[in-house]
């Protein structure tokens, strides 16, 4: 199935530089999906995305499936992709 990525601002510098990317994958939840972005953006990315030990997501990254965050969803990191989906994903971000 296809989904579609979504980088904005410094999530850009660790996924190549690319805005959007459509990637083709098996059936998985949200959490096995950014596990594999690990996998194909290495150590930048995981930094970005995860915790020390790659076992929570940094508090201050936002990621929506389809608009909404996936704290918000059902099953939320736990939540099943479907074809077609939208991930985007948020850095940290600072100001006032």
């Amino acid at each position: 199935m296809k989904i579609s990525v979504k980088s904005f601002l410094s999530m850009r510098q660790v996924m190549d530089g690319r805005a959007v990317v459509e990637l083709e994958v098996e059936d998985m939840t949200l959490l096995e999906f950014l596990y594999e972005l690990t996998v194909i953006y290495g150590k930048p990315f995981s930094d970005t995305i995860f915790d020390e030990n790659e076992k929570y997501l940094n508090q201050h990254i936002r990621v929506l499936v389809n608009g909404r965050h996936y704290s918000h969803l059902p099953r939320k990191l736990d939540t099943r992709l479907n074809e077609g989906d939208e991930v985007c994903l948020f850095p940290p971000v600072a100001g006032g």
